[in-house]
């Protein structure tokens, strides 16, 4: 099938989508052998007058850009002979329009249809395990990869959980447990959310027994017990000796990294360059996701809106109350207008990933009962603002590792995760070109 366009990002009226339209052009012209020298893409959204002010905007803001234009396409969710010509003229896909859980499986099937593979911004567990389900047999046959959350959620976290792994590995350890600690930092404009983020969240607490249900259908190989001493969870506001305050992460992240252990234990990370044998499987080690507080009064107010906002998110009338007034139920954090400039330069993201585990390579001869663990790693994962700044450098990045990848065969086929696709992958090199850096500080 020949496809016009190496890459077609649509939503491009949208914020994130805008964003990640801008991405390309500002890569063109501070880095432009990052593409191809014959790269082709595309701009998509609904209504193309919009879209071709999106066009016109960055073709004036960015006039030495060192690839070709962006063509404008028009594609409508519901129009699906627009959605199918649009696929089919595509080799990769970005998919920024949500929210996924009622407008991202349109776009899935079409990719998988038209043989186009697919990368999205998605946080929504439901959705990304529902598709994991549904299309990877389709996506295997058709010889087409999805991955899905290929935005600050979740690849900062899934490939650092991969990562620290890879550096056991190299020291000729096991890990057994990763605790992961998200941490943001603000400046003087403060924090805001977009709405988009606000309304993926409140229909999320929403579809908890959706995503069990899905859980309990599942093919997916169940994870093992795990080795050594039981890594113990903190469900509620705790102190950490080292890092302060935390209170458990409530965002897609340990949903992805669970179900990237699966999909390795189950071989669906196996290369195609590689077919006759499984991927070098990582270890599955016991996973737990905090969020790092400045103080014990910041964490009052997190239980209290959160006990507010998970008690709303659990019935239609909740739900239509919350997205009504995100201001209110967020403390400010979350509005339907957009993050400033100011907001958006000041923000940044760190995560923090402290691991234990054993000095050997095999468990062979040791009592995971009575053997105390002896190996330690911490790793960093740092970022800009991880919405609107890091979110589309990470996508674009996983989009052209798949446009680079997809024909030497180094990454999988099927419905995916971050690390399940990109392991074989020169991905975390990528991101440090961009200002997402990984580093091994002890």
């Amino acid at each position: 099938m020949v496809k016009k366009y190496d890459i077609t990002i649509f939503g491009a009226t949208g914020l994130t989508g805008k964003y990640i339209v801008e991405q390309v052009y500002e890569l063109a012209t501070q880095q432009p052998g990052a593409f191809p020298s014959d790269f082709t893409w595309a701009i998509a959204g609904r209504v193309e007058g919009k879209v071709r002010e999106i066009q016109q905007e960055f073709n004036t803001k960015y006039p030495q850009i060192a690839i070709q234009q962006p063509t404008v396409l028009v594609a409508n969710i519901v129009r699906r002979e627009q959605l199918d010509q649009m696929t089919s003229h595509s080799t990769v896909l970005i998919n920024a329009v949500g929210p996924f859980r009622f407008m991202g499986e349109y776009v899935v099937r079409s990719c998988v249809e038209q043989q186009c593979h697919y990368v999205d911004v998605t946080g929504e567990p439901e959705f990304v395990e529902r598709m994991q389900r549904t299309y990877h047999k389709q996506a295997v046959d058709k010889k087409v990869t999805i991955v899905h959350s290929c935005g600050f959620d979740s690849v900062p976290t899934d490939m650092g959980v991969l990562w620290i792994k890879q550096l056991y590995a190299s020291q000729g350890w096991t890990p057994t447990q990763i605790e992961m600690y998200f941490k943001l930092h603000t400046g003087p404009a403060g924090l805001r959310g977009g709405y988009a983020t606000y309304e993926s969240a409140v229909h999320g607490f929403g579809s908890v027994e959706l995503l069990r249900e899905i859980r309990k259908a599942s093919d997916l190989a169940t994870l093992p017990r795990p080795t050594g001493p039981k890594l113990t969870f903190h469900k509620r506001l705790t102190r950490d000796k080292q890092l302060g305050y935390h209170v458990p992460f409530v965002f897609a992240d340990p949903s992805i990294v669970r179900l990237s252990q699966q999909l390795f234990l189950t071989g669906y990370a196996t290369p195609r360059n590689n077919s006759n044998k499984k991927a070098s499987m990582p270890p599955t080690v016991q996973f737990a996701a905090y969020c790092l507080l400045p103080s014990l009064w910041i964490g009052f107010l997190y239980f209290l809106y959160g006990f507010v906002f998970s008690f709303l998110a659990a019935s239609p009338w909740g739900r239509q109350l919350l997205l009504r007034y995100p201001e209110q139920f967020s403390a400010g954090v979350f509005s339907r207008d957009h993050p400033t400039s100011e907001q958006l330069q000041q923000t940044s993201f760190e995560i923090t990933l402290r691991s234990k585990g054993y000095q050997s390579l095999t468990m062979a001869g040791i009592d995971a009962k009575t053997t105390p663990l002896n190996a330690e790693m911490t790793a960093v994962v740092r970022g800009p603002e991880p919405g609107y700044v890091a979110t589309p450098r990470i996508t674009l990045q996983c989009a052209l590792n798949l446009l680079q990848n997809n024909k030497s065969g180094d990454v999988p086929l099927g419905v995916l995760t971050p690390s399940a696709a990109f392991w074989n992958t020169d991905l975390i090199d990528r991101l440090a070109t961009v200002g997402i850096t990984f580093e091994h500080v002890c």
